[in-house]
């Protein structure tokens, strides 16, 4: 029982996490990309994990069964692998081609129940088969429109799950072991944010990144449902500990929102009572920045962040010869960089040690290219208390992040989708025969009403 409730509780929750950093706009941050990719190997785990507790239900010799369950699960997620790459995009497409929804839908959802039931054959959960099945389908073009037709479908099937998890849980055990479930939901969330905390400094990733996933990765996924389900079933766990587990569990992912929100501070937090302690004060500071060794700058541009926005302007300022020095928290852009000669530090763009490394103090302009919204207004607001001179120019993704910043007073607001509509607005006035002046008046006044929106 204890085997099976530390492996469920090793597992994160994908549906969870995922909806928050996408109603945050983090999707493309820095621990935004590494939560993602954490929790999809956590998903993939479920499958050797399933076949194990499956293994340990068979009696004797669980050993050598478990060694040939593991086969197994390497079997089915390498078959997984080929069908996505190689076969199931070509199948997809070919019924696509029919321009027939109704076909699509049908191939898509017997293609699911055709790999649930197989995987079935081979001790695995059905439910982990239908995933393996929408890993493979997201691999074709298609998966957009067979999402858009199935949607309505998976909405009830999410309020199906959660309404069947209330069927694990006995109101008397809760009542009596209330305090019990208290512990192991506290015990649960700061153990598991200790652990990603380690493993997230030895990948090396630092200050506000390591401290988001560590809190965003504390809570206990719905796929530890699943194992509990068919470890109920293999009567290796009593109902009254599945109970107080579930209990636990969801306690978990309820608090999960409020960590989100509160990461931030907490970093600075840890940051602040950890300046007298070097050794353990590093882990809290957002990059290597002591590393960059390079002369100061003055009236030079400094670029946070070096995405698809800030590698172009770098590109604009390196062929005009125009003094620059980037801050990027990603490693693998950091040694590129400095491997092409470019001047970068690696750390994050929100640390005042970081801005100051970079001579922010001395800057002309400072390119805010990062997405990330909370990191942007605590980069913006401590260079307008250091550097007020400074002009600011900032990209925006959502609507909501252009007018907060507008509150901040920046310089220079972008939004690229704006830029984009008024590049096709520009395209479709002119093949219209509009003349130069008319069309500069048009796009004013978009503008305009863009800034009194």
């Amino acid at each position: 029982a204890s085997l099976i409730f530390a492996l469920s509780f090793s597992l994160s929750s994908t549906a969870v996490v995922v909806k928050i950093l996408a109603d945050r706009g983090e999707t493309e941050t820095q621990h935004g990309g590494v939560m993602s990719g954490w929790l999809l190997v956590q998903d993939l785990a479920v499958i050797p994990i399933v076949i194990f507790i499956n293994s340990l239900g068979g009696g004797g010799g669980w050993i050598s069964q478990s060694f040939g369950s593991f086969l197994k699960a390497f079997y089915v997620i390498v078959s997984a692998i080929v069908l996505g790459r190689h076969v199931v995009p070509y199948v997809f497409h070919k019924i696509a081609s029919v321009n027939s929804r109704e076909l699509l839908v049908i191939s898509a959802l017997g293609f699911s129940g055709a790999v649930a039931y197989l995987t079935s054959l081979l001790g695995i959960s059905p439910s982990l088969g239908a995933f393996l099945a929408g890993l493979v389908i997201s691999e074709s073009i298609e998966n957009h429109a067979v999402l858009g037709e199935i949607r309505p479908l998976r909405d009830l099937f999410v309020a199906i799950f959660f309404v069947t998890l209330g069927f694990l849980i006995r109101p008397e055990v809760l009542i009596h072991s209330f305090w019990l479930v208290i512990a192991i939901f506290a015990f649960t969330v700061v153990v598991k944010s200790l652990v990603n905390f380690l493993v997230t400094q030895f990948l090396g990733y630092r200050g506000k990144c390591a401290v988001s996933i560590s809190m965003g990765l504390s809570q206990v996924g719905e796929f530890s449902f699943v194992i509990f389900s068919q470890s109920l079933l293999k009567g290796l766990v009593s109902p009254n500990d599945i109970s107080i587990a579930t209990g636990a569990v969801l306690l978990t992912i309820v608090i999960t929102p409020y960590l989100f929100k509160k990461t931030v501070p907490f970093g600075k937090y840890l940051k602040k009572i950890t300046q007298k302690v070097l050794w353990l004060n590093k882990y809290f500071v957002g990059g290597a920045f002591k590393d960059f060794a390079e002369p100061m700058l003055t009236g030079h541009i400094v670029i946070c962040g070096y995405g698809r926005v800030g590698g172009w302007v770098g590109r604009a300022l390196t062929e005009t010869n125009t003094p620059f020095i980037i801050i990027d928290s990603s490693l693998d852009v950091v040694s590129n960089l400095k491997k092409g000669g470019l001047p970068v530090i690696f750390g994050d763009p929100a640390e005042p040690e970081v801005l100051e490394a970079a001579g922010i103090r001395t800057a002309k302009v400072v390119v805010v290219a990062i997405p990330d919204r909370i990191s942007q207004e605590i980069l913006i607001s401590h260079v307008q208390t250091v550097a007020p001179d400074v002009k600011i120019i900032s990209r925006v993704h959502l609507d909501s992040d252009w007018e907060r910043l507008k509150i901040l007073k920046v310089d220079k607001i972008v939004q690229p989708e704006f830029e984009a509509a008024i590049a096709i607005t520009r395209s479709i006035f002119i093949s219209m025969g509009k003349s130069r002046e008319e069309i500069g008046e048009r796009l004013k006044n978009l503008r305009i009403s863009r800034s009194l929106k």
